[in-house]
C-alpha cells in the first residue's frame, strides 16, 4: 500500500494542528547530501535557526525501530549537512577560541565533532552530564525534580579567549541546556574568557529554545545563538519531554482525557515529506540515549538501553493509534495510519531480534 497525502489534506492538517508552515524561506547551499533541503526561520526570535531537511533526518525521526548502528550512521549523515552548513555560513570562525561542549549521556551520539573531524576541524572539548534527580522518561514537568551535575570535565576550557560554543543535545523542555549553560559561563569568568556565541544542534523544539534564550538573557551574557535543528522545531507534549512534529499530545489525553492538538514549525515541502512516514504524536528524537549501543557517562561506557526504547515505542505508539479512533476529524486519514504503524511495529519487531 503506497501511502500519499494530497495537496488539500496536507493544507487541512497543518490547520488542524496549528503546524507553521508559513515563517521559513529556502536557503541555497551547495555541496550537502543529495536530497537535503535547508531553511531559515524567519518568524522573530533571538536566535538564528536554521531547519535542516535531509533524508537521514527523516529517517530517524520518523522511525524509533532505528537504533545501534544503523542510528549511528544517518546520524553521522545528518551531522555532515550541518557540519558543512555551519562552515559555509560562517558562525564559527568568528572567534579565536571554539569549545566542544560534550552533553552526556546522549549527545555525543549526534556525530557532529565527528563530521567536523572529517572536515580537518579540531576543537577544545568539555564534558558535562546533568541528571534530573529522579528518572525522566517521558517526564520532565514535575516541579519538584531538580537536576544536578553529576559529572564535568573543564581541564581543557580556554583560558584568555573570545569563544564560540557548540553543543550538540537534545532541546526539549531547555532545562538541562540551563544547567549546562549556566556552569559554563561560571567557568568561562573563571578562566577570563568570554563566551561570544553559542550553536545547538539536534532534535530542538521551539519552547526550549525560548527558554534558553531567556535564561542567557536572565543572565546578562550577551551573545549570538544560532541553532540548528534536525527537520523542524518541534512541538512540545504536556510532559515537557516528547517532541512531535505534529499529532495528538498523549500525555495530556492520558491525564485528562481530553484532546490537545499540538504542531510544529517546518517548511511545507518538509511536512509533505515527513506525512508518509512520521506517526503523528510520536517522539522525534525518542529516548535519544536508549537509541545508541553504547553511552558514554563520563568514566566508561554503558549500554544505551535499546530493549527498553523498543519496547516503550511499541506501547507508546498503539496509545496514540487508539487516540485517533476517537477524533473524527482523523477518521479519514485512519487506513493509512494503521498501515504507517503495522510498517513500524513489524520494522521494531525485526530490530528486537537483533537487540533482545
Amino acid at each position: 500500500m503506497s501511502i500519499r497525502f494530497n495537496s488539500d489534506e496536507v493544507e487541512f492538517l497543518t490547520k488542524e494542528f496549528h503546524v507553521n508552515v508559513d515563517s521559513v524561506e529556502l536557503v541555497k547551499v551547495e555541496g550537502l547530501n543529495k536530497g537535503t533541503r535547508v531553511y531559515r526561520v524567519t518568524k522573530p526570535m533571538r536566535s538564528k535557526v536554521y531547519l535542516i531537511d535531509s533524508l537521514a533526518g527523516m529517517k530517524i525521526g520518523c522511525h524509533p525501530s532505528i537504533v545501534g548502528a544503523e542510528l549511528d550512521n544517518l546520524s553521522l549523515k545528518a551531522a555532515i549537512d550541518a557540519s558543512l552548513l555551519m562552515v559555509k555560513l560562517g558562525c564559527i570562525k568568528e572567534v579565536n577560541g571554539k569549545v566542544f561542549v560534550h552533553a552526556l549521556r546522549a549527545a555525543p551520539g549526534y556525530k557532529l565533532l565527528e563530521a567536523f573531524e572529517n572536515l580537518g576541524m579540531k576543537f577544545k572539548q568539555v564534558w558535562i552530564r546533568p541528571r534530573y534527580t529522579k528518572p525522566s522518561y517521558r517526564d520532565h514537568e514535575g516541579l519538584v525534580k531538580k537536576i544536578e551535575i553529576v559529572y564535568e570535565n573543564f581541564d581543557n576550557f580556554p583560558e584568555n579567549k573570545e569563544l564560540c560554543l557548540i553543543k550538540p543535545d537534545t532541546e526539549a523542555s531547555g532545562r538541562t541546556s540551563e544547567a549546562i549553560l549556566k556552569r559554563t559561563i561560571d567557568v568561562a569568568e573563571r578562566k577570563n574568557s568570554e563566551i561570544k556565541s553559542i550553536i545547538l544542534y539536534g532534535y530542538i523544539s521551539e519552547h526550549g529554545l525560548k527558554h534558553i534564550e531567556k535564561v542567557l538573557e536572565a543572565l546578562g551574557v550577551n551573545v549570538k545563538i544560532y541553532a540548528f535543528a534536525i527537520g523542524n522545531l518541534t512541538a512540545l507534549y504536556y510532559n515537557k519531554y516528547d517532541m512531535p512534529l505534529y499529532g495528538p499530545d498523549e500525555s495530556y489525553y492520558s491525564m485528562h482525557r481530553e484532546i490537545r492538538k499540538l504542531g510544529g514549525l517546518v517548511a511545507r515541502e518538509t511536512f509533505e515529506r515527513y506525512l508518509p512516514e512520521f506517526i503523528p504524536g510520536s517522539d522525534q528524537p525518542g529516548d535519544w540515549s536508549a537509541r545508541q549501543l553504547k553511552v558514554f557517562n563520563g568514566y566508561g561506557y554503558e549500554d544505551g538501553g535499546i530493549s527498553i526504547h523498543l519496547k516503550n515505542s511499541v506501547s507508546f505508539i498503539k496509545r496514540l493509534y487508539n487516540i485517533y479512533k476517537t477524533m473524527p476529524s482523523l477518521q479519514i486519514f485512519l487506513p493509512r495510519y494503521k498501515e504507517m504503524i503495522k510498517k513500524e511495529l513489524n520494522l521494531i519487531k525485526l530490530t528486537q531480534k537483533v537487540y533482545g
